[in-house]
């Protein structure tokens, strides 16, 4: 009994997950199709809605406790986010300086768009965690690869960029 009730909630969970991105495909269509005729010209929009980027050439960190700027920067960067899926939302930052290794994190978060998310971090140095659910932004996510993106804490004390080295948007 209890397997036939799990079966049929996944079946059920499956098909309102495949209703519901058609549904928003076919919406984001008709307003393209709408807008290429109000405007006379063709219109392309590219819509995804999962966004990742990895990065292996980080750029700056601002350590706030210090008021330190590194530019000897090493590490990787990786984070993932979707549009419309509140939950699927990550950021991992392990970056070495020559006198240490620093670790951001995303705890919450409150707002994302295709470019930007805002929401509480972790930052952890050398094991020890300096800064806990401080509040900030990640932005330029949108960019082309080669291009670099920043975090900032609100108080504009924490900081690192670094360079989208691989992107992938579906």
């Amino acid at each position: 009994m209890f397997r036939l009730k799990r079966l049929s909630l996944v079946i059920l969970s499956t098909l309102i997950f495949t209703i519901a991105f058609s549904t928003m495909a076919f919406a984001i269509e008709v307003n393209a199709d709408s807008q290429s005729r109000n405007s006379g010209n063709s219109v392309t929009l590219p819509v995804f809605w999962y966004h990742q980027i990895f990065s292996d050439k980080p750029l700056y960190i601002h350590d706030a406790d210090t008021d330190t700027w590194y530019d000897s920067v090493k590490g990787t960067v990786e984070i993932k986010w979707s549009n419309y899926v509140s939950m699927a939302k990550s950021l991992t930052a392990d970056l070495q300086v020559p006198d240490g290794t620093y670790q951001f994190t995303l705890v919450t978060t409150d707002s994302s768009t295709s470019d930007s998310i805002e929401g509480t971090f972790n930052i952890i140095k050398n094991g020890v965690v300096v800064a806990s659910n401080i509040k900030g932004q990640v932005y330029g996510l949108s960019l082309a690869e080669g291009n670099y993106f920043k975090f900032y804490s609100d108080d504009m004390k924490w900081h690192f960029s670094a360079y989208i080295t691989k992107r992938i948007d579906g």
